[in-house]
């Protein structure tokens, strides 16, 4: 029979036999099988929990039939000193290029401005927070399968909807909705429901609820271009190209936008570029919005490409880390393993063989590691989903990409982990191993060196840049942001209290606790919307378009802002009414070195003159990602959006329950809505919050398994010393000097770890904290902080088996000498 020929029989023999054989070995040595299985089952569970993570981030948008034909129209500009990067567009933008433009397909517009409007059925009245109109070629451009009605008829007409199933279900029951009229609004318009949808998955860049006609509103919208309130999404033809479409799109942006600009602002788009500025939409790829988007007005929050990234990094470290110390423990095990290589060789097994063997114990190693792996995942999923907010599920039927992935997980890992440590013991010579004159040798003491110190390198890393991300959200959270954020309740929608605003405004100054209250159009760390002012008797090329605001005469005490010229509006100064307070970053952004000695021309069809009669000191009005914009405040006229409410931190459910009580008498059948400040900012840091609890624990688990490869080095190192250490405590030395010198090598790993970690963590968290416009320094003793933490845990490990081996009677020792 030729050499290379080996029956089937022979194959399921030579298995047979691997598997047996590595079984009976990983029951010889429990401790040394313990360490790799947890430490792999952990390595590999926090991969296969960052793979689905990683899946989920990046399959955003994908349901959409053709998503990567799918565009959004957003805008790009830079007015005097303000730069306008949003997510929005004009009404007319996608009309014109589906008309003009040859590479276009279809448009659809989606319109956010309808304030979560109450919607009545019956006995139902709910605030629908995501209820936004948009055209009827909605559901050509995005994909929604229907459930009920003909999809023909959606959003053909004003005043019809479209619902998802749940929201359908919420309402309705068991009982058809088509057909059915919903009351919307305060003026209670009747909408009738013409379809039933499935609603967005939670991939989705934005989810609904309802969808009202656009025809609805979009009437009186169609012919102005430098209104920007609402989201244009166009699908290109399939033989278009995006780069093309662009060009085409400027020079429509020049045709339709340059006019009205001239117009309405007085500057043309070739003066403003001569000026350095400019204005004009791009084409994003609906597949970059939710991972490569850095815009204002987005719908809802996005995610980042460099948090996906950083994560696919950390799982990629924790494997390696976990495939270290099989290679590091394999390997110091040499000597105990020696003697049967060298048997086994005596007895005829060829190189192959023994490197098969070993393969294969790594194999087998890494399937228990696996088994493991899974059930840590199906018990720690549910707070894994808690930490990044999402709904993730490990169902091998539902995800087709989750069992291959396990697979190629744990063959590469068993392989890998196998492979170095398989042929470093398959090269022994049987000679010398069986005549005792085996030495591990300096070279896999090296490769066990550097192993080490890249396994706490990393560790290091991930240790310093949790605590630079749990720096950064502390200094979040307690920066002063200009303005008192505490016990300071809102109540939204108060618009729908028509003429009694100011009584019900009145009757909550007189609940005891109730310190004042101020009305506004908006609050910070919500949308604040750009208008154009430019200084009378300025030329209209020093057109500014600047954040505005609107409120009344009691916000500055309300929100305890500082004046730093002039006053606020007063109620005894009736011309207030025609009065503007900017900010100091407006002051220094228009030049003015006495600002109370200027007027501003509020650009429109009337171009209002406005006095300015305060300059009140920056407040952080937007997040602290953003540097503070210049901003206008005026009271031209009633802002009767959000109620702000400044109560005392006593009996704060007393209050509450009293305010509502005077809203349920102005307000009856109306639901209320509220929230407080503190909160509603703190949920604008959600993603930074989780990412930092996630680099917490994968640092955590990075420690751990990082840790138990340590104890199981030293335990290994203490074994092949124990002659050492019988004759050093002969001789006189203590517990601790022999703890010392057992100990010392590998907390030397652990410094040039250190040294080689540092630069890589200032690096890496430098480029972070560039997402916050006012952050932390990066401190030296964060980093020491941080090192020496890792430094004592990997002390304490060591430390727990070089006391005990320190501790061994040296009659013990040399009884066999």
């Amino acid at each position: 029979m030729p050499v290379f020929f080996i029956s089937n029989s022979q194959i399921m023999s030579i298995l047979r036999n691997y598997w047996t054989t590595s079984v009976r070995n990983l029951l010889r040595y429990k401790g040394y099988a313990f360490i790799n299985i947890a430490g792999l089952g952990i390595g590999i569970a926090t991969a296969v929990l960052i793979f689905l993570y990683v899946q989920d981030e990046l399959s955003y948008d994908r349901h959409n039939r053709n998503f990567d034909r799918i565009y959004r129209i957003i805008l790009k500009g830079k007015i005097q000193s303000n730069e306008i990067n949003g997510a929005i567009s004009n009404a007319p933008v996608g009309p014109a290029m589906v008309r003009e433009l040859p590479g276009v397909e279809n448009y659809t517009r989606l319109f956010t401005f309808a304030g979560e409007p109450v919607v009545r059925y019956g006995e139902h009245s709910i605030v629908e927070r995501k209820f936004y109109y948009a055209d009827s070629t909605f559901f050509d451009v995005f994909t929604a399968p229907v459930v009920k009605g003909n999809r023909n008829e959606f959003l053909k007409r004003p005043q019809t909807l479209v619902l998802t199933e749940e929201t359908a279900e919420k309402y309705f029951g068991e009982e058809d909705p088509v057909g059915k009229i919903l009351e919307v609004g305060e003026d209670r318009t009747a909408f009738e429901v013409v379809g039933v949808v499935k609603g967005f998955p939670k991939n989705s860049h934005f989810t609904f609820d309802m969808l009202g006609a656009g025809s609805t509103i979009f009437s009186n919208q169609n012919e102005f271009w430098i209104s920007n309130n609402n989201y244009t999404y166009v699908t290109l033809r399939e033989e278009a190209s995006a780069g093309e479409v662009q060009e085409q799109l400027n020079k429509l942006v020049r045709k339709y936008v340059g006019p009205q600009m001239e117009q309405f602002i007085g500057v043309t788009l070739e003066e403003m570029e001569e000026a350095g500025q400019y204005y004009g939409y791009f084409l994003q790829p609906l597949k970059d919005i939710h991972l490569r988007s850095d815009l204002q007005f987005e719908i809802e929050p996005g995610g980042s490409m460099a948090t996906v990234i950083i994560f696919s990094l950390i799982a990629v470290f924790i494997i390696v880390i976990a495939s270290i110390n099989f290679m590091n423990l394999a390997t110091a095990r040499s000597s105990i393993r020696a003697h049967e290589v060298g048997i086994r060789k005596v007895v005829g097994s060829a190189r192959y063989q023994l490197i098969g063997q070993f393969i294969s114990e790594s194999v087998i190693m890494s399937l228990f590691s696996l088994l493991l792996a899974i059930v840590l995942i199906i018990l720690f999923m549910p707070a894994f989903n808690q930490f990044t907010g999402k709904s993730l599920d490990f169902e091998l039927l539902k995800n087709p990409m989750l069992l291959p992935v396990l697979l190629v997980v744990w063959l590469v890992v068993g392989f890998l982990s196998g492979t170095y440590p398989a042929f470093f013991l398959a090269s022994f010579q049987p000679v010398k191993v069986l005549k005792g004159k085996f030495k591990a040798g300096m070279k896999s003491g090296i490769m066990r060196s550097i192993l080490v110190v890249f396994q706490f390198t990393i560790t290091i890393v991930l240790f310093i840049s949790t605590f630079i991300v749990f720096r950064q959200m502390n200094y979040i959270s307690r920066k002063d942001l200009g303005f008192n954020k505490e016990n300071l309740l809102l109540i939204q929608r108060t618009y729908i209290l028509g003429e009694s605003a100011e009584a019900f405004r009145q009757e909550v100054n007189k609940i005891p606790g109730v310190t004042g209250s101020s009305y506004s159009n908006t609050f910070p760390g919500e949308i604040f919307g750009n208008t154009a002012f430019v200084p009378e008797g300025s030329a209209a090329s020093q057109t500014h378009a600047l954040n505005f605001m609107i409120t009344d005469e009691y916000f500055d005490d309300v929100y305890e802002l500082e004046m730093v010229e002039g006053r606020w509006f007063s109620p005894e100064m009736p011309s207030d009414s025609n009065a503007l307070v900017i900010n100091e970053a407006a002051a220094r952004a228009l030049g003015f070195e006495d600002p109370l000695q200027h007027r501003m021309i509020l650009l429109g069809e009337n171009n209002l003159p406005l006095q300015i009669v305060g300059v009140v000191k920056d407040f952080h009005y937007e997040t602290l990602h953003q540097t503070i914009k210049p901003l206008v405040i005026g009271r031209m006229y009633d802002a009767r959006t959000n109620l702000n409410i400044r109560i005392r931190p006593e009996n704060r459910q007393a209050i509450l329950e009293a305010i509502q009580a005077e809203w349920q008498n102005m307000a009856s059948n109306q639901p209320l809505s509220y929230t407080f400040l503190d909160d509603s900012l703190a949920g604008k840091y959600d993603s930074e919050r989780s990412t930092g609890m996630i680099f917490g624990s994968f640092s955590l688990l990075a420690i751990i398994i990082a840790s138990m490869g340590l104890l199981g080095l030293a335990s290994f190192s203490a074994d092949q010393r124990t002659r050492e250490i019988g004759i050093r405590k002969v001789m006189g030395a203590s517990v601790q000097r022999i703890m010392g010198i057992l100990s010392k090598e590998i907390l030397w790993l652990v410094l040039i770890a250190t040294v080689i970690a540092w630069p890589l963590a200032w690096y890496f968290m430098k480029d972070w904290l560039q997402n916050f416009a006012f952050r932390i320094d990066l401190e030296i003793w964060v980093f020491v902080g941080a090192t020496l933490l890792a430094f004592l845990i990997a002390l304490l490990t060591v430390s727990a088996k070089t006391w005990k081996a320190a501790q061994t009677n040296p009659a013990e020792a040399l009884r066999y000498e």
